[in-house]
């Protein structure tokens, strides 16, 4: 929005006569100055060619100095001439005028134009409030004016916002937002989400998200307005479907160790030891409800220690296996992404993770989401129970492990692992028989998966404890 300062009203009425005219040029150069700073911000953060994007800013200035002129000359009726000046021993031609009494002298006539543009118009604009919350204010106005929708599509509408619009952001200057940052926000934001790991967060909700941003940012790139020259907001929505497979390093650090469903979340690194190469599981995560609402809690005991701590067990693992490689990696991309937490499998935001997210997490990995058309791996298992019994029967078997020794590192006693966890299936032994009597000592050492009768059908109808 322009009005008219206080130089502009003590011209004759005359001369104002396309006033309303030069306010727009004014307004243009605006446009241009935003477009400028937004292309400047990407070639300092090396997101756009040098190149090309050179080239379109100096075309722009050559723009922006041709209104600049044009808004000046409009105005300004007191000629612009030359003279020729001895400065220095040296002859330099200078650009002159008369301008409120005074006769501005400079190097060059781009550079008096500059002078007078600044003279007459520099307080003409009232800076616009670049501000998200400001941006989004006007664009949900427009919406409403220009499309009359619905009052719950309105109401929609702000309650996303609140829902998913933090204040650090609603105050960024949105000519200042690049791409990489819009996509750093919207992992933040998803994963602050706690129910996203909690597969409560339907992609319809994650599309109103998206669709607070758009509004706002497509409304600012709109050539009406051009406050920047397009929408930093990625099309695709990977982004979402990111933060569901968050938890596939616990699914593999549970195929790894057979730990129970809910000694997953609990595990701290203070937990880990990379010295003595070991793990101390001796905690778990439970639940009960508290005012009609599940609530979480840790507990400082493993299943089998029935709430009496007896220091839990430790599970070793050897540098370089997959054990290392798993924690080391999980540490590294924890710093990398600014996550300060004391859990090992944590959210974003350094919140642990629930056990009902992990259930279900590893549910639709195994068998697919029919109702919205996901495939899985096609496995009959359903749940971490099957990691143990493999994990105990395929590897530590073949490994040479008592019972005892297997119990140790499962946290159960010899008894319930010789009855529930050890079996073996008639073409398998013949396999191994094979494998001998052709000269092939030695078992397969890979990870099989057991298929088994799963009690718990869906992970709507289970309860969280882990087994």
């Amino acid at each position: 929005m322009a009005q008219v300062n206080e130089k502009l009203q003590n011209l004759s009425i005359k001369d104002l006569h396309n006033m309303e005219e030069v306010l727009a040029l004014c307004e243009e150069i605006e446009h241009i100055q935003n477009t400028l700073e937004y292309l400047q911000n990407g070639l300092n953060q090396g997101i756009l060619d040098i190149s090309d994007t050179a080239k379109r800013m100096e075309e722009m200035k050559q723009k922006e100095f041709k209104i600049k002129e044009k808004a000046v000359l409009s105005v300004h009726k007191n000629k612009i001439t030359s003279c020729q000046l001895i400065s220095h021993g040296k002859m330099k031609t200078k650009y002159q005028t008369r301008c409120s009494g005074k006769r501005p002298r400079l190097d060059s006539y781009e550079a008096l134009i500059e002078y007078l543009y600044t003279f007459y118009f520099g307080e003409t604009i009232i800076k616009h409030d670049y501000s998200f919350k400001t941006i989004y204010e006007e664009a949900l106005q427009n919406k409403i004016r220009t499309e009359e929708p619905k009052e719950k599509t309105i109401r929609d509408y702000r309650n996303s916002y609140k829902a998913f619009i933090t204040e650090e952001f609603e105050k960024r200057d949105i000519r200042t937002i690049t791409p990489s940052e819009m996509k750093e926000y919207i992992q933040r934001v998803a994963h602050d989400q706690e129910d996203i790991l909690d597969h409560k967060m339907s992609k319809k909700r994650f599309y109103k998200f998206k669709g607070v941003l758009n509004l706002a940012f497509d409304y600012a790139a709109d050539h009406e307005r051009q406050y920047i020259p397009y929408s930093p907001v990625p099309k695709g929505n990977h982004i979402f479907k990111k933060n569901l497979v968050e938890l596939g390093y616990a699914i593999l650090f549970s195929t790894y160790t057979g730990v129970r469903e809910g000694e997953i979340p609990s595990l701290k690194w203070s937990d880990i030891n990379f010295s003595n190469q070991t793990i101390h599981i001796h905690s778990q995560q439970l639940d009960e409800m508290r005012n009609g609402k599940k609530e979480y809690y840790y507990e400082p005991t493993t299943k089998n220690e029935k709430g009496v701590s007896r220091d839990g067990r430790f599970f070793p693992f050897v540098a370089g296996d997959n054990i290392d490689t798993l924690l080391s990696e999980l540490k590294k991309k924890q710093k990398n992404l600014g996550i300060e937490t004391e859990w090992v499998f944590a959210k974003r935001n350094g919140d642990w993770i629930k056990t009902d997210g992990y259930y279900s997490a590893l549910y639709y990995l195994c068998k697919g989401n029919p109702t919205k058309n996901q495939k899985g791996l096609g496995l009959s298992l359903s749940n971490n129970h099957a990691f143990r019994m493999a994990l105990n029967s395929y590897e530590f078997i073949p490994k040479g492990l008592n019972e005892v020794e297997r119990a140790k590192l499962l946290g159960h006693s010899p008894e319930v692992n010789l009855k529930h966890y050890t079996f073996s299936k008639s073409d398998e032994y013949i396999d191994e028989l094979r494998e001998k009597l052709a000269g092939n000592s030695g078992t397969s050492r890979y990870l099989k998966i057991i298929p088994f009768q799963d009690k718990r059908k869906s992970p709507e109808n289970r309860y969280s404890q882990g087994l």
